[in-house]
């Protein structure tokens, strides 16, 4: 299939069936096309936001070091995750206009927690109120590790829009339900 049938078919299908359609990147450029096409949501995790870097370093590579400089005590883990919040916050602003046309039913970015908190549902859900406090259109991805079914429980009862993420298998599933 070509890409030009591929795209024709996403926007197709997001115009024309209950499907929705959310990119797999917070790439502006990416998710600007995204939405142009049909797209509701978009999504960041580490890994994302590295293969972003990689393709837009020109676009932040004088932010960073703008962040580097206001923090000079912050390890590259810190750097990193404030990177990882300015592009979730970017691309929710790109989707705000769908987040209201929907009332809030869809128009949100996807932001993942940390994924060394696995087991620490305190942390997880501080990390969580935290990325919720950005934007009225974010929402936060939580393991479905036990302590991440714990956090989801927490921060959902605090009016965090969740996404329940890293689900290998049916148990997880069921309790994330």
């Amino acid at each position: 299939m070509t890409s030009i049938t591929y795209k024709s078919r996403l926007h197709q299908m997001a115009s024309t069936t209950p499907t929705d359609y959310w990119n797999d990147s917070c790439s502006a450029q990416e998710l600007s096309y995204a939405i142009a096409h049909g797209a509701v949501g978009g999504t960041t995790n580490p890994t994302i936001v590295l293969g972003v870097l990689k393709k837009e370093m020109g676009t932040w590579r004088e932010r960073i070091l703008q962040i580097i400089a206001e923090n000079p005590t912050w390890s590259e883990d810190q750097v990193s995750w404030q990177v990882i919040e300015e592009m979730a916050v970017r691309g929710a602003d790109l989707l705000r206009p769908v987040f209201e046309r929907d009332h809030g039913l869809k128009g949100r970015v996807s932001i993942q927690t940390n994924p060394a908190f696995y087991r620490d549902a305190e942390r997880i859900v501080a990390q969580a109120l935290h990325f919720d406090s950005l934007t009225p259109n974010m929402q936060v991805k939580i393991p479905a590790t036990r302590a991440g079914i714990v956090a989801i429980e927490e921060a959902t009862c605090r009016g965090v829009n969740v996404n329940a993420t890293v689900s290998f298998c049916v148990p997880q599933a069921l309790a994330v339900g």
